[in-house]
């Protein structure tokens, strides 16, 4: 705290207006691909979607979610958790978190499930979820459950889908 100055009868202040140069945006547009360049389907149209969340670790491990995803011909979706995170490639890749029309299958994938992931689910038919913690939200509303760690899950499963495929 100061001290109010003392009043300064016929001063003036001089008022000057800067020039101001304002830097480039701060956001450009580094890469943008088709969902079709991917060879999933439209997240927005799919009957299945496989998502992530913030248990990917990031967006270099989507790759795991997309492989499983071509096998069931699913779309790749993130959680807003994971795009949050920087996890989600929400501007790359296949991932987005669009909200599917109404998916007949949701495999939620590293995910806890908080209540607004949840209730985005609701509307599916079959929801499987695979999360290392038991007690995962997510397990709460899942038809169908693996307690387990996704990065060992996943492929797993791909190799069994593929194996019921080829018959």
């Amino acid at each position: 705290m100061f001290k109010p100055a003392d009043p300064q009868p016929g001063a003036t202040a001089t008022v000057e207006k800067p020039a101001v140069t304002l830097p480039a945006a701060a956001m450009s547009l580094v890469e943008r691909r088709e969902e079709s360049a991917t060879g999933l389907p439209e997240l927005a149209e799919a009957e299945i979607v496989v998502s992530g969340g913030r248990g990917l670790k990031g967006p270099e491990n989507f790759v795991i979610l997309e492989s499983l995803a071509k096998v069931i011909g699913a779309a790749v979706g993130a959680s807003r958790a994971a795009v949050d995170a920087g996890g989600g490639r929400t501007a790359s890749r296949s991932a987005r978190r669009d909200a599917p029309s109404r998916p007949s299958s949701i495999w939620a994938s590293a995910s806890r499930g908080p209540s607004s992931t949840c209730a985005g689910m609701r509307t599916s038919k079959v929801i499987c979820a695979i999360n290392k913690d038991p007690e995962a939200p997510i397990f709460k509303i899942a038809d169908y459950g693996i307690v387990g760690d996704l990065f060992e899950v996943a492929p797993l499963l791909e190799k069994e889908f593929k194996k019921l495929l080829e018959k």
